[in-house]
């Protein structure tokens, strides 16, 4: 069972069951550009960020190259 979230926790990270077992990732989002700088008005960049230790051993090994 999963351990449920209390609401001082600063970060809720993204659990997403594969074939390499339960993987959990922390986001950011980044936002570029200015007020007056219309070509980047609008262009951010999600990335995710492994939140544990068995996250990164999966992409470590390689678990999802080619699939």
């Amino acid at each position: 069972m999963a351990k449920s979230a209390s609401h001082d926790e600063v970060a809720v990270p993204l659990r997403l069951r594969s074939h390499a077992g339960v993987l959990s990732f922390l986001s950011t989002v980044t936002v570029f550009g200015t007020a007056i700088d219309l070509t980047l008005a609008e262009l951010s960049l999600e990335a995710f960020y492994p939140a544990d230790e068995a996250t990164l051993r999966a992409f470590q090994a390689g678990a999802f190259e080619g699939k």
